[in-house]
């Protein structure tokens, strides 16, 4: 359906991007400067990083794929529970992130259990990072814009990620980011009102799913166990390493928390959008098998030339952005976490884990690739490898970073352990409780096992983590008896209540009514126009901070000050 025209901006967009990567590649000097940036992100770029990160593949054409089949409790359960219980990572737990020296969470895990358990997480780390459900939405992609096989698309866009991650490290994959996270906004939302016209706004909707009516309810549509299974992926963000990576990159711990709040007050409008979007697909095609798929034809029959362009390169950019982060964490979790900890650390310079982490990165894309399409629905891959990693690394990872109390070797082992075995077991051997409950979702048996064995194991043997010291640039954070001290950045570890940390946490609160009783009540103004308006004008000035942020910094910023500078003197 794209014409040559599409597929020449398409093109130079594409060599736009690998110049990026190729231009930040000159700043790579060791370890920190490639998977943290040197700890100096701003709030822009953290901001556009999160939200093309998180959402991806999964995030933009999953949701479709989820709000075709469940309707209006996708948005209602997945996007407001996803994003209410992840403030206290943005409040608490994210700061505390920044302050730490750890680089990964394996170090957490170091710290905390030991060695053994360190290198077993990372393990589940490396597989969590294929990030298979990415390359699955690509070659639903592909197959609506280009009609080609699903396999050489694949394989195509997997090798773009990999040569931006190997090039660039964190800051290129961050500007980068920024660039798709802007192409990804504006062009779903672009073509949004008239998605939603066409099916006549949500009456239309609801008219036409009539003999339905749990489709356009706010919690009916889906079955309890895979509703509390859906609430409980959502707490897998406090073990995602992505989000780790980003609050360590970020260049003040306020920065972080300022950065993800504001990402909370985007992503539950952009999930509307996504979500109705989906019912829309559900209505054109009542019995299609492959809703993804239906939706990006709908689009791209909607669009004119060259603005078809735009919209495949904001959903490739979505999944480009997230499997290049999770390719650049998988990478280096393959060098620092895995063949540094086995062998002697000192005999590794910076150089050569660098290129290890590159070769993790072509390793992950191998493995992607290879099992990616053996899946339906892109949301088939991206639960099942979620489910895995927090089934085993979940506990374990905030228990380190939030409990105070003896941490021992065997808590983080029998963890992991008893996590691991139930959920394999369960994934192959179904349990059904009845029709209207579902099947019995393997994690929902795996997180509490792992909690108890993390409770048992912590009464057997000696506090690992007594008297370890956590050292950063400017500070130390002591670890004492379980109990961090930290002697730097208390203005900015301090929430803000009474200012914009507590503004924006209003903001998500009067978002979620508003949004929610629009829906109830087939406001058409609010859901077909504001909602993605607000999120186009909303992406356009983080953008725009962005670039003034960049021309700040800047040779052209700083003759600009100069010359500033000696007008204000005459």
């Amino acid at each position: 359906m794209l014409t040559a025209a599409d597929n020449t901006i398409i093109v130079v967009a594409v060599l736009a991007v690998l110049w990026v990567g190729y231009y930040f590649s000159k700043s790579i000097t060791d370890m920190e400067s490639y998977y943290l940036a040197n700890r100096s992100l701003p709030w822009s770029l953290v901001v556009g990083t999160l939200v093309a990160s998180w959402y991806g593949g999964i995030g933009v054409v999953g949701t479709i794929g989820y709000a075709s089949v469940f309707g209006m409790a996708t948005w209602f359960i997945w996007s407001i529970g996803a994003h209410a219980v992840r403030f206290p990572l943005a409040l608490w737990v994210g700061p505390r992130i920044h302050v730490r020296s750890d680089v990964t969470i394996p170090d957490v895990i170091d710290h905390a259990y030991g060695k053994i358990a360190a290198v077993i997480a990372s393990i589940f780390l490396f597989v969590y990072c294929s990030q298979l459900g990415e390359i699955t939405a690509t070659g639903v992609i592909g197959e609506g814009a280009w009609g080609v096989d699903k396999v050489y698309l694949g394989i195509f866009v997997v090798v773009l990620t990999i040569a931006l991650t190997c090039l660039g490290g964190l800051m290129g994959v961050a500007v980068t980011d920024m660039i798709f996270f802007f192409f990804m906004i504006v062009s779903v939302c672009m073509v949004f009102p008239d998605i939603y016209d066409s099916v006549g706004g949500m009456a239309g909707i609801r008219a036409a799913t009539a003999d339905n009516p749990d489709f356009t309810h706010p919690v009916a549509g889906m079955t309890f166990t895979k509703a509390l299974m859906l609430v409980l992926l959502c707490i897998n963000v406090y073990a995602d390493p992505s989000f780790y990576q980003r609050f360590s990159a970020s260049n003040t711990a306020r920065t972080s928390r300022r950065a993800m709040l504001t990402c909370f007050c985007l992503w539950l409008i952009f999930d509307a959008v996504t979500n109705i979007a989906g019912m829309a697909v559900h209505v054109k095609n009542p019995s299609g098998t492959q809703p993804e798929l239906d939706y990006i034809r709908l689009v791209l029959s909607h669009l004119p030339v060259g603005a078809r362009a735009l919209f495949v390169l904001g959903l490739f950019g979505a999944i480009i952005s997230t499997l290049d982060s999770y390719y650049l964490i998988g990478g280096t979790t393959l060098a620092k976490d895995i063949y540094a900890r086995l062998f002697a650390q000192e005999q590794i310079n910076d150089r050569k884990l660098v290129n290890l982490s590159r070769f993790g990165a072509v390793l992950l894309g191998i493995i992607g690739v290879c099992l990616a399409f053996r899946f339906t629905l892109v949301y088939d891959a991206f639960v099942l490898m979620s489910s895995l990693w927090m089934s085993t690394g979940f506990v374990p990872v905030l228990m380190a970073l939030m409990y105070n109390g003896k941490k021992t070797r065997a808590a983080g082992l029998l963890s992991m352990t008893a996590g691991c075995i139930s959920f394999a077991w369960l994934s192959l051997n179904p349990v059904v409780i009845s029709e209207s409950w579902g099947n019995l979702e393997p994690i929902l048996v795996a997180l509490p096992l792992s909690f108890i064995f993390w409770i048992i194991g912590s009464k057997f043997g000696a506090d690992t983590s007594a008297g370890k010291q956590v050292i950063r640039r400017s500070g130390t954070v002591s670890i004492e008896g379980g109990t961090e001290v930290q002697a730097m950045d208390k203005d900015d570890l301090t929430i803000k209540w009474v200012g914009l940390d507590g503004l924006l946490c209003l903001c998500f609160i009067a978002e979620s009514v508003f949004i929610g009783w629009c829906m109830i009540n087939n406001v058409d103004v609010v859901l077909g126009r504001i909602l993605p308006y607000s999120a186009m004008v909303v992406t356009l000035w983080i953008f725009s901070k962005y670039i003034s942020q960049v021309l700040a910094f800047s040779k052209w910023g700083k003759r600009r000050q100069q010359h500033t500078s000696k007008t204000d003197t005459i």
